[in-house]
């Protein structure tokens, strides 16, 4: 059990280093290792109790967080695109109508 517990912590010590490198690819995978150690261990209390022993909840608060800053930063990048996206798609309506000279009666 301690070194399921270990192994809960270098996956946890591994996502931040991830988030803090920003690669991004391999969180979603690593998260699912961690869930299912939590679901194959079958006494959980104790498991619990060593890993707030081994001080996982301020390793989980991080996770937390740096997860939580990478969904604004992703939010950020989502609306500048599409508010370029609104701009490039009025500047092409607006030249196309002083371009069409066909639509004018001579």
């Amino acid at each position: 059990m301690i070194q399921k517990c270990k192994l809960y912590k270098d996956i946890s010590i591994k996502i931040i280093d991830d988030l803090n490198k920003g690669k991004l690819d391999n969180i979603e995978r690593l998260l699912d290792e961690r869930q299912i150690l939590l679901e194959k261990e079958d006494n959980s209390s104790e498991f619990k109790k060593i890993l707030m022993n081994d001080g996982i909840l301020d390793i989980d608060k991080n996770i937390h967080k740096l997860l939580s800053e990478n969904i604004d930063r992703v939010k950020c990048e989502i609306r500048e695109h599409k508010r370029s996206e609104r701009a490039n798609n009025s500047y092409i309506n607006f030249n196309k109508e002083k371009l069409n000279i066909f639509n004018e009666k001579v």
